[in-house]
């Protein structure tokens, strides 16, 4: 009897601030004051995992429990007092009282600056991939939950990719005096342009998602899972397996590497989290999705390939898919896409209406890249479309993307005709 093993072939689709080093070097703050721990209650560790077929996901969830490691640790990390069970201790330090101060703080003046408007505003001009789309893909996300969940919070299954690495979460059990402030303010640092500015900067997120400080994407991930009001069930890393599957393991059993004798490092995890009683799930991959890497040739193409009635969305993604390199992801969104809802760093608008397949609807307003894109001039069949079409379009009531400083923000929805 063969082993069921998940052999799953998943593929939808990727400088401390002077607060922090103020916070990390100060003399005048305490030692983390924190109660002995008491003993944690490791995750499950699952025997097998289902093995399935084609794209259909992988969906044996565990039952549900809110009092579970992973649950736990993400309370701490997303200033929940109260909610951590096992970690609630942590809040009695110095470090962690801090830390649930900033996030209670800053998320409320975020909830009043933005997310009540973007909430409000999707709820009526998305209503209809919300209602029709179950999976959402977005392609150079980062760990930015916050922005899918707030804009489509119906979906079923977000696929998020990027080239930040996947990382861990922190092992409280290991920290030693003076760890716990430490960590908290690399991580209070990491947050600070999702705050400010809607999006991650991918050269700050390389720096502080080492492994000496944060510790990869998912502690970010898994704080915005948690802050927007989900509890997290399970965590699985992903690995690939050979050269045409992908495999899925429990968070803490490693996967051999059969060329060296050690371990492989993850590509992506899944976390599994609950929303309002259902079960949903988050993916995020780290992989090179330019031509040489991403092709027919690789099994994480040819997944997402056949996904369909999928809603792309893409935002401060760098002007990538203006590039050649960067056509078979293009392509791809295209074809098998039945929204694309982006700003003007996504893909070309000269792609959606060459061949008059694509409704298109537009807000905001459209103005030249920012100054970090010199070599980039304003497409033309864009700025024609908002100068014939002004009378009509919408104005954004929230600011996002590259633009947050002026306020000139774009979003182009796109309907494939039927």
């Amino acid at each position: 009897m063969r082993t069921l093993l998940a052999i799953v072939i998943i593929i939808f689709l990727s400088c401390t601030s002077n607060d922090a080093k103020k916070e990390i070097n100060s003399q005048n703050l305490k030692k983390d004051s924190v109660i002995p721990p008491v003993k944690e209650v490791e995750p499950v560790k699952d025997s097998v995992i289902t093995e399935v077929i084609a794209n259909e996901p992988a969906l044996n969830y565990i039952p549900f429990n809110a009092d579970n490691y992973f649950n736990n640790v993400t309370s701490v990390l997303s200033g929940l007092k109260g909610q951590a069970h096992k970690f609630n201790y942590l809040f009695d330090s110095v470090a962690w009282s801090r830390h649930q101060f900033y996030v209670d703080s800053s998320w409320k003046k975020l909830e009043a600056r933005r997310l009540k408007a973007m909430r409000n505003w999707a709820a009526t001009e998305f209503s209809t991939p919300n209602t029709i789309c179950k999976t959402v893909f977005y392609p150079f996300s980062g760990p930015d939950f916050l922005t899918a969940t707030t804009f489509f919070p119906n979906a079923d299954k977000y696929i998020m990719l990027g080239l930040e690495p996947v990382g861990k979460l922190p092992e409280f059990k290991k920290f030693k005096p003076g760890d716990h402030t430490v960590y908290s303010a690399h991580f209070k640092q990491s947050l600070g342009d999702i705050f400010v500015k809607s999006y991650f900067i991918t050269r700050k997120m390389l720096q502080d998602f080492s492994s000496q400080k944060v510790n990869g994407l998912l502690p970010i991930l898994t704080f915005f899972i948690r802050k927007t009001g989900h509890e997290i069930s399970d965590i699985k890393y992903v690995y690939r397996y050979k050269q045409d599957s992908i495999v899925e393991r429990p968070y803490d059993v490693k996967m051999p590497d059969i060329e060296d004798g050690g371990t492989k490092k993850p590509f992506g995890v899944r976390v599994d989290f609950v929303q309002d009683g259902k079960n949903k799930s988050v993916y995020y991959f780290k992989y090179d999705v330019s031509n040489k890497k991403f092709n027919d040739t690789c099994a994480f193409y040819n997944y997402i390939n056949k996904s369909k009635n999928v809603v792309t969305y893409i935002k401060s993604a760098s002007y990538l898919l203006h590039n050649n390199f960067m056509s078979n992801m293009r392509d791809l969104i295209l074809n098998n896409s039945s929204y694309v809802i982006q700003d003007d760093t996504g893909i070309p608008y000269k792609f959606f209406t060459e061949n008059n397949n694509w409704e298109m609807k537009l807000y905001g307003q459209y103005t030249k890249p920012v100054s970090d894109f010199t070599y980039l001039s304003m497409q033309k069949p864009l700025e024609e479309a908002y100068q014939k079409d002004s009378a009509k379009i919408g104005k954004l009531p929230f600011h996002l993307g590259y633009h947050w400083g002026s306020k000139k923000d774009v979003i182009i929805y796109a309907s494939k005709k039927k």
